[in-house]
């Protein structure tokens, strides 16, 4: 199905967006511990941008996560279900507790983001001062990419059931 192909497209492409983030975010980690531990000189900017290039890793790499099924489930449920009972739980799981959640998390998001934007705000937990929208903006993001993936997976074990492919 199309639309199943282009959101694994999507997961799969922010996976490796996701993936590569891990440089930049080594790169300013390494520079931190030189400044800080051997130069005695640290950045008044490496701590805050660490964990903007982290959460921003995190939020956006949750998707292709999902797609791998690489989110922690209750394993000694699901490895006593059968193939059958396996698709009817992801299902249940993705529609009723996933799907709905991600979808508050994303609508909040939203606002947190705008209020952000329109605001002007900025915060420092160190001596370096920053616009949050940016940052901000990865949380509806992250969530609404999760949301997609999350129709695609309810989707897909919906054609599996009906088509009876599991054994």
């Amino acid at each position: 199905m199309r639309f199943i192909k282009v959101i694994d497209w999507l997961g799969k492409w922010t996976g490796a967006f996701a993936a590569w983030l891990s440089i930049p975010l080594m790169l300013v980690v390494v520079n931190e511990v030189v400044q800080r531990h051997l130069l005695n000189t640290p950045s008044e900017w490496g701590y805050d941008v660490c964990w903007m290039l982290f959460s921003a890793q995190f939020l956006i790499g949750g998707a292709y996560t999902l797609l791998k099924k690489g989110h922690i489930r209750i394993d000694i449920v699901y490895t006593i279900l059968s193939d059958k009972k396996k698709l009817i739980y992801d299902v249940f799981i993705n529609l009723i507790i996933i799907l709905p959640t991600m979808i508050i998390l994303t609508w909040a998001g939203v606002i947190f983001a705008a209020d952000a934007w329109v605001s002007g705000e900025n915060l420092s937990t160190t001596n370096w001062v920053f616009a949050t929208g940016p940052s901000k903006s990865m949380i509806p993001l992250g969530f609404f990419l999760l949301s997609l993936q999350c129709l695609a997976e309810i989707t897909r074990n919906i054609i599996a059931l009906k088509k009876e492919t599991y054994k």
